[in-house]
C-alpha cells in the first residue's frame, strides 16, 4: 500500500466533509464543530477515566474482581457494539470503493480507508477510550507483567472491527437478494433484542455474578488475570490468536472485494430468471380504501405496499417486541408482581406511547422514503393535502392496527373497565391525528435525504436532525396531551366520587376525538399549500440519493 495516496485519500475525505458542512450555512458549521468538540471531549474524558479510576481501583482489588471488571467492560463493549452494528447493518461500505476507484490510487489503500472509516461510531469512541485506559492502569497498579493488557487489549478492538467488517460486507451481499433481505432485516434485530432481554434477566441471578466472577470472558480477560501470577505467556498467545484473526478476516474481506470489484463474483453467478408478467388486474393498486377518494386511496395503499417492502418497518415494531418481552413476566405475574388497580388503568396510555413512538417515525420523513419517486408525486395532478392526506392514513393503519391488537391482548391478560378499555382505542386516534399534525410540518419544513435501503441521513443538516429526533421523542408526549387531561379528570372524578368513571372517559374522549380530527383538517389546507410552494427544494434533498 503506497502511505502517500493513503494519507492524501485521508485528508480528502476530511475535506469532503468539511465542504458539505461549509455549504448547509455558517450555523450548521458551528453546530457541526460543537458535536466535534463534544465528542472527542468525551473519548478524551473516557480515557481519563479508564486510568485515574483504574489505577486506585486495580491497586486495592483482588484478582477475582479484577476479572470480573474486565468481563464487565468486554461483556459492555459487545453489546453497544452489536446495537451499533444492528443499526447500520445494511451500510457495508462507509466509503464506496468504487467511487474511488477512477483516482490514482492502489485498490489496497481504498479498502484499509474503507475498513478505519468504519470506527466512526459512537460506541467504539465511547468505550475503547476507556478500556485503553484501564489496560494502562493495570501496569501501573499491579506491576509490569500487567503490561501485557495493553496489546492484549488492542489485539481484541482489532479482531472485533475486522470479523464485523468482514461480517458486514457478507450481510450486504445477501441482501442484494429480495428473497433473503426481509427475512434477514427481521431476524437480525429482533435476535439482538432476544440476547439483550436474556442478559438483562441474567444480571439478577447469583449464577450469572458467579460466572462473572470465576470465568473469563474471552482471551483478554483470562490473559490479563494470567499476568497476576506472572505468566505473560498466556497474554502473548491470545494477543497472537486475535491478531491472527484480525488479518484473517481483513484478507477474506479484501478478497470478497476484489472479486466484487474485478467481476469475478458476477461471472461466477447464474444468469438471473426472466421476471414474470404481472397480471395488472389482479394487481392491489386498484383497489380502494373506503370512505376516501379515488387519491387518497391510492397513494394510502402505495404507502403501505412501501411499508411493506421497507427493511425499516422491522425498526419500527422494536419498541413494541421490547415492550411486550420485558412487561408480559411482570404483567402475568411470574415475578410476584400484583399490579394496582390504578397502575391497571395507566397500562393503556403505556401502550398509545409505545406505539406512538414506533411507526409514526415514518410521518416525520414522510417524503424522505420516495427518493427518486418525488418527481412522480409532485407531477401528478393532485391536490396537496390529499397526498399528506393520503400519507398519513397509509402509515396510520399499521400504526392503529397494531396499537389496538396490542391493548386488546392486554385486556386479555390485564382486564380493566370496557369502557376505560374501549376509551383508550378512541385515544390512540386522538394521538395519531395531532401526531400527524406535527409530522406533516417536519416534513415539508425539514425534509431529509435517506440513504437507498437504510435510515442513514445523507446531506442533511444539523438543524434538520435535531427537528427530527426532537419530533420523533417529544411529539408522542406532546400528542399524548389530550390524553392525560381526559384520563386526569375522569380518574379524579372516579376517586372523588367512588363509582367507575369509564364511561366519562369514554366520552370525553370522542368530544377530543372530534375536535382533533376538525383541527387536522383544517391544517391539512395551509400545510398542502407549503407543500407546493417547496416542492422544488424538498425534491432536491429526498431526490439523487447516491448508491
Amino acid at each position: 500500500m503506497n502511505w502517500s495516496q493513503f494519507i492524501a485519500l485521508l485528508k480528502l475525505r476530511y475535506l469532503l466533509s468539511r465542504n458539505q458542512v461549509r455549504k448547509k450555512g455558517d450555523v450548521n458549521s458551528i453546530l457541526y464543530m460543537i458535536v466535534i468538540i463534544v465528542l472527542a471531549t468525551m473519548a478524551l474524558s473516557s480515557f481519563a477515566i479508564g486510568i485515574g479510576f483504574g489505577v486506585p481501583y486495580l491497586s486495592a482489588t483482588d484478582v477475582d474482581d479484577i476479572l470480573m471488571a474486565w468481563n464487565i467492560i468486554v461483556a459492555g463493549f459487545l453489546a453497544m457494539w452489536l446495537f451499533a452494528f444492528t443499526s447500520n447493518i445494511q451500510q457495508s461500505e462507509m466509503i464506496s470503493i468504487d467511487k474511488l476507484l477512477h483516482l490514482p490510487i492502489t485498490f489496497q489503500g481504498a479498502f484499509v480507508l474503507n475498513y478505519i472509516s468504519s470506527f466512526a461510531n459512537l460506541s467504539l469512541l465511547m468505550t475503547a477510550p476507556l478500556m485503553i485506559g484501564f489496560s494502562i492502569a493495570m501496569p501501573i497498579s499491579r506491576g509490569w507483567p500487567a503490561a501485557v493488557a495493553i496489546p492484549l487489549n488492542l489485539s481484541f478492538l482489532f479482531m472485533v472491527t475486522a470479523v464485523t467488517y468482514q461480517f458486514r460486507g457478507w450481510i450486504g451481499e445477501k441482501l442484494k437478494n429480495k428473497r433473503t433481505k426481509g427475512f434477514m432485516m427481521a431476524i437480525i434485530p429482533l435476535s439482538m433484542i432476544a440476547v439483550f432481554v436474556a442478559m438483562t434477566h441474567l444480571t439478577d441471578s447469583k449464577l450469572t455474578l458467579g460466572i462473572f466472577g470465576s470465568v473469563p470472558l474471552g482471551w483478554l480477560p483470562a490473559g490479563a488475570v494470567a499476568s497476576e501470577s506472572g505468566n505473560w505467556m498466556s497474554g502473548a498467545l491470545g494477543t497472537l490468536a486475535m491478531t491472527t484473526i484480525g488479518v484473517a478476516s481483513l484478507y477474506l474481506a479484501y478478497r470478497t472485494s476484489m472479486r466484487k470489484y474485478t467481476g469475478q463474483e458476477k461471472a461466477g453467478r447464474q444468469k438471473s430468471k426472466a421476471a414474470t408478467a404481472v397480471d395488472w388486474n389482479k394487481s392491489s393498486l386498484f383497489n380502494s380504501l373506503p370512505f376516501t377518494s379515488g387519491p387518497v386511496s391510492t397513494y394510502a395503499l402505495c404507502t403501505l405496499r412501501s411499508l411493506r417492502r421497507a427493511p425499516e418497518m422491522i425498526a419500527a415494531i422494536i419498541p413494541a417486541a421490547v415492550m411486550f418481552v420485558f412487561g408480559t413476566p411482570y404483567l402475568i405475574g411470574m415475578e410476584g408482581y400484583v399490579i394496582a388497580e390504578s397502575i391497571r388503568l395507566l397500562i393503556p396510555m403505556l401502550v398509545i406511547f409505545v406505539t406512538l413512538i414506533g411507526f409514526p417515525a415514518f410521518l416525520f420523513t414522510t417524503f424522505s422514503y420516495d427518493r427518486d419517486g418525488f418527481r412522480g408525486l409532485i407531477l401528478a395532478p393532485i391536490h396537496r393535502h390529499d397526498t399528506l392526506l393520503g400519507r398519513n392514513l397509509g402509515i396510520g393503519i399499521p400504526t392503529i392496527l397494531s396499537g389496538w391488537l396490542f391493548m386488546f391482548v392486554l385486556q386479555l391478560i390485564v382486564p380493566v373497565g370496557w369502557f376505560w378499555f374501549l376509551g383508550g382505542l378512541v385515544q390512540l386516534l386522538v394521538g395519531y391525528v395531532l401526531l400527524c399534525i406535527l409530522g406533516n410540518a417536519i416534513s415539508i419544513y425539514f425534509p431529509m435525504g435517506l440513504k437507498r435501503g437504510s435510515m442513514s441521513p445523507v446531506n442533511t443538516s444539523v438543524i434538520t436532525l435535531v427537528v427530527l429526533y426532537a419530533g420523533v421523542l417529544v411529539g408522542p408526549m406532546v400528542a399524548m396531551l389530550p390524553l392525560q387531561v381526559v384520563f386526569g379528570i375522569a380518574y379524579v372524578t372516579q376517586q372523588a366520587s367512588g363509582m367507575s368513571m369509564g364511561w366519562l372517559y369514554f366520552l370525553l374522549s370522542l368530544g377530543v376525538l372530534v375536535g382533533s380530527w376538525i383541527l387536522y383538517r383544517w391544517t391539512l389546507g395551509g400545510l398542502g399549500q407549503q407543500l407546493w410552494n417547496r416542492e422544488s427544494k424538498i425534491l432536491d434533498i429526498v431526490a439523487n440519493i447516491p448508491e
